[in-house]
């Protein structure tokens, strides 16, 4: 067959060459290497609202969720042969295996068959070889005797023969609908050329009967990214914008204009960026290319003859001066565009209406941009949407999130109480389509499929912090019926919950829901009693959860200290049991001894402990007569609270000075380990401070022994304390 093209796919040398093919030979129908049960794709595909890159994704129905894609840029052969047979209104199909086969193959076989197109396409002298002929004839010719030796290094494998016998199969039945050989153009990978000649067609049975999976189809735009090797597409090139710029110039029957061009937009990159690059270093720059392609016995320069002159004149022979401006102009920022509607799935179709609906369209780009949102109603404007823009957004952007579409990400917030701000970051990707999309799983639109979801996780879900978790998202979400069935599983799993820490937990989910409610339009009548509930049941729990060893006493710890937090939140709720709590745990010498001194701290920070009392407690822990590693234990959860109230009271430091003046050696070296850690959470400023007092104490220089304290250890110090670290006091 002499109406074989061979291509390379994402040439832009293979589309020129195959356009100028086409108009040679006026065919009355093409085929093209693709997957035959994408057909009715092309209609869409040839629309001049479409901008490439794109790509169309096929995927299984079922979960595991199994995909694969088909991207096409501006110069895809594939792409311009659709095209040019949509201008001169001639048929056009696919004829590859359907994508449904491929997804039934062996993983293995899939492998296999990437290996031989991977080693074609990186090939580091096609361009030299290839992108630089002129004359259609030589470039076809060339193609094929390239492929022919290719195909005798790599033997075709099991896969590639049914793929090829398939194809031969496909064009016969074209042929029998009453065409000629000559009437039809087929359009395939280079390598497949001697494969679809020599292959034996498929019988009918063979051919109908292929092993298929039930996919769904679907268009989605792509990036010149994850065109790139960088993304790790093994059919794609290393430099898609760069090949853009070619094509374009090839278009224009300049393709010497692409060094010219290529080379300025480097030199503009660097200016922008605050690098100085003269007009003269780009015109060094391109001689300097131009030898380095002579040397090569070729006429124009290569892209990497563009990068090493660059290097050399523009760079000062630096590569990392010129990272960025290569990765700019070799891979760029660009995307491809969908006109609404012709995505395939409903979720694409909802996803794009919202972003259009919630005025974030301009945030669809590949380089990052954040969003500040003010959830509070701008009474500025008119319309009720207007108003609530912001809180619209945040619902929808919430939903992304909780579906790992990686379209945004929630930055923390710099201030704990700020909840009606949020700072998010935007960024658009392949990657994001191909989640959304195999999100249409769980519903038409986003926010169904947050609901399914969220209502699969609870259905999952046997622990009472998780459900309280997804009740918290459902309530950023927006999704009012999500919450309902949220607060019901956490309901439904209080009555038997008797963890400390997964109430108090579930509390301050609850916590957040009713303080920031009205802000988020939410209803807390519901809410309300049950964290009522759970905060009594907490302090119940406390006093016990309190009696237990080291390895649980941090975790407690916070605990207690989001007690506290929602006590002060909510108006001073139950103040009075709650300190009444406190009072217990630094009186019984049953707790463990850090969290006494953390209830210790507590009650000194709100007011509810006399300096004399608190001296008392403070002599009494911190004496000869209790076990250093109870004083030292004790001591640390003391301060682990208001460092400066604590740096403040000088008898504390007179009290600890006495302490460990008295103590022997080796009670010395354990304290040490639990006193290094307490200091380790006090800032340099705080140490600082500490250090004076204990000057002051000793009645020496304060600022001389602040500098002593807090200068770096010397290292047989440092060695000293790392071997203490290891160290087992269990025989003293």
């Amino acid at each position: 067959m002499e109406n074989i093209f061979g291509i390379r796919h994402l040439s832009p040398a293979s589309a020129y060459h195959l356009k100028h093919f086409l108009e040679q030979k006026k065919p009355r129908f093409v085929l093209i290497e693709g997957p035959s049960d994408c057909n009715d794709m092309i209609e869409d595909i040839v629309q001049d609202d479409l901008i490439p890159p794109f790509a169309m994704m096929s995927y299984t129905i079922d979960t595991p969720i199994q995909s694969l894609l088909y991207p096409f840029a501006n110069y895809s052969p594939e792409y311009v042969a659709m095209k040019w047979a949509y201008q001169h209104h001639i048929p056009c199909a696919f004829m590859d295996l359907p994508s449904s086969a491929f997804l039934t193959m062996e993983e293995s076989q899939l492998q296999q068959d990437k290996v031989i197109d991977l080693d074609m396409d990186v090939n580091d002298q096609w361009e030299r070889i290839f992108e630089h002929v002129d004359d259609t004839f030589q470039f076809k010719e060339a193609v094929t005797l390239f492929a022919h030796h290719l195909r005798e290094l790599n033997p075709p494998d099991g896969q590639t023969c049914l793929r090829e016998a398939y194809m031969k199969t496909t064009i016969e039945k074209i042929k029998e609908t009453g065409l000629l050989e000559d009437d039809i153009v087929v359009v395939c990978g280079a390598f497949h050329i001697e494969g679809i000649q020599q292959a034996t067609c498929l019988s009918d049975n063979e051919y109908q009967k292929i092993n298929q999976k039930l996919v769904n189809r679907t268009l989605m735009p792509y990036s010149y990214f994850r065109l790139s090797s960088l993304s790790g597409y093994g059919a794609g090139n290393k430099a898609p914008a760069y090949y853009e710029l070619l094509w374009q110039h090839m278009l224009e029957n300049q393709p010497k204009q692409a060094a010219y061009d290529y080379l300025s937009r480097i030199s503009l990159y660097q200016r922008e960026h605050g690098y100085n690059c003269s007009t003269a270093q780009v015109i060094e720059a391109l001689q300097l290319a131009q030898m380095l392609a002579a040397m090569h016995q070729e006429t124009l320069p290569s892209l990497q003859d563009l990068k090493d002159a660059a290097i050399a004149c523009m760079g000062q022979g630096s590569e990392s001066q010129l990272m960025e401006a290569f990765i700019a102009n070799d891979i760029g920022t660009t995307m491809g565009y969908l006109p609404k509607g012709m995505s395939k799935t409903a979720i694409q179709n909802d996803f794009y209406s919202q972003l259009k609906q919630l005025k974030l369209e301009r945030f669809q780009t590949i380089v990052a941009t954040p969003l500040e949102l003010d959830l509070r109603e701008n009474t500025t404007v008119k319309s009720k949407n207007s108003a609530f823009l912001d809180l619209h957004r945040s619902c929808f952007l919430h939903q992304l999130r909780f579906l790992e579409i990686p379209f945004c990400a929630l930055l923390p917030s710099k201030q704990d109480t700020a909840d009606w701000k949020e700072t998010w970051e935007l960024k658009w990707s392949s990657e994001a389509e191909i989640i959304l999309i195999e999100n249409s799983l769980y519903g038409e639109s986003i926010a169904y499929a947050t609901q399914f979801c969220i209502k699969q996780k609870l259905e999952q879900s046997t622990n009472m912090s998780e459900c309280a978790f997804l009740m918290e998202e459902a309530f950023l979400c927006g999704l009012p019926d999500s919450l309902l069935h949220a607060l019901q599983a956490v309901q439904s799993l209080a009555i038997d919950s008797s963890s400390f820490e997964d109430i108090v937990s579930t509390a301050k989910r609850l916590s957040r829901i009713m303080r920031f409610g009205t802000l988020r339009h939410s209803a807390n009548e519901n809410i309300e009693p049950l964290f009522h509930q759970l905060f009594y049941r907490a302090l119940l729990l406390c006093v016990e959860s309190c009696q237990c060893d080291d390895k649980v006493a941090h975790t407690i710890m916070e605990a207690m200290k989001t007690m506290n937090d929602l006590s002060i939140q909510h108006d001073h709720y139950m103040e009075e049991e709650w300190l009444q709590v406190l009072v217990e745990l630094i009186h019984r010498d049953d707790m463990n001894p850090f969290l006494s001194g953390y209830a210790t701290a507590i009650l000194l920070e709100r007011g509810f402990l006399q300096e004399n009392d608190f001296q008392q407690i403070l002599t009494y822990h911190i004496s000869q007569g209790i076990p250093v590693d109870i004083a030292a234990n004790w001591f640390e959860g003391f301060m682990m609270r208001n460092h400066y109230a604590l740096i403040a009271r000088s008898f504390v430091w007179k009290q600890l000075d006495e302490y460990i003046q008295d103590l022997e050696e080796q009670d010395f070296l354990r304290a040490l380990l639990y006193l290094r850690r307490a200091f380790g959470t006090y800032s340099a400023k705080e140490k600082h401070d500490i250090a004076k007092n204990l000057g002051s104490l000793w009645h020496l220089d304060e600022n001389s022994v602040a500098e002593v304290l807090n200068g770096d250890l010397k290292k047989e110090e440092q060695d000293l304390l790392d071997e203490l670290e290891d160290f087992d006091f269990g025989d003293f």
